[in-house]
């Protein structure tokens, strides 16, 4: 499925990484975790140096700004949606292992997660 995004500026915290060093993200994730933020979060992947394979920018955050972060635009335009099963734990993950072995036609610009206060997830691809 695909949807139109508005802009958006989203305040967190990055890192760059790639999908071999995991434990980088999840570091992350759990430096931002404690800030206890309310609200919908956004995990947004950007810079990369080719594809999935690659390094990336990786950014977690929120719409509302907070004290020492830095700062992400998801930039408007047409995304191809993923559904997430939160109801498992490795739902995030296994979405992710079957975008990349799906024929989606990514254009590796900015991709993101979005983690809704209602639980719901959703990747947000950018395509070509």
């Amino acid at each position: 499925m695909k949807t139109e995004v508005t802009e958006k500026t989203i305040y967190g915290k990055c890192v760059r990484t790639n999908n071999q060093n995991t434990d980088v993200i999840l570091s992350l994730w759990e430096d931002f975790l404690r800030l206890n933020l309310k609200g919908d979060i956004y995990g947004v992947y950007t810079n990369y140096s080719s594809d999935f394979t690659g390094d990336y920018d990786f950014h977690i955050g929120t719409e509302e700004k907070f004290n020492d972060v830095s700062n992400i635009i998801i930039p408007s335009g047409n995304y191809h949606v993923v559904d997430v099963d939160n109801t498992d734990p490795k739902g995030v993950f296994n979405a992710w292992v079957d975008i990349w072995n799906s024929d989606i036609k990514r254009a590796y610009k900015t991709d993101f997660e979005y983690y809704s206060k209602d639980g719901s997830i959703k990747i947000f691809l950018s395509v070509e």
